[in-house]
């Protein structure tokens, strides 16, 4: 079953929205905070930097998941698992509209 241009349209849509987001969460996070002189802001400032870093590093995989599945979508080849070539479930590409794997090889990639 092909992918309707509708659901293409709302899934591009969903993926342009949440692209914006996470650029502009990851630019903040990468700010280094400045909470002030003293030494406990200064150990305030490190340990939110650090936590910021681990927080940067997820929201940029889930950006180049983003961008690869609006890439696919440019390609015609969104919908299609990457690993056997079959289509992806509709309710999966419903919940994580940057979906590159199937639900059946998703379960064979954890075992």
């Amino acid at each position: 079953m092909k992918i309707d241009e509708k659901f293409l349209a709302k899934q591009k849509k969903r993926l342009k929205t949440e692209k914006i987001k996470l650029e502009k969460k990851i630019t903040e996070l990468e700010k280094y905070p400045d909470y002030g002189r003293g030494e406990d802001d200064n150990a305030r400032e490190f340990e939110d930097f650090e936590t910021n870093l681990s927080v940067d590093t997820q929201l940029k995989l889930l950006l180049k998941k983003i961008n690869i599945a609006l890439s696919s979508i440019e390609k015609s080849t969104y919908g299609r698992c990457t690993i056997c070539k079959q289509e992806i479930e509709n309710g999966r590409l419903k919940l994580m509209p940057y979906a590159a794997i199937c639900v059946t090889c998703e379960k064979k990639t954890k075992k």
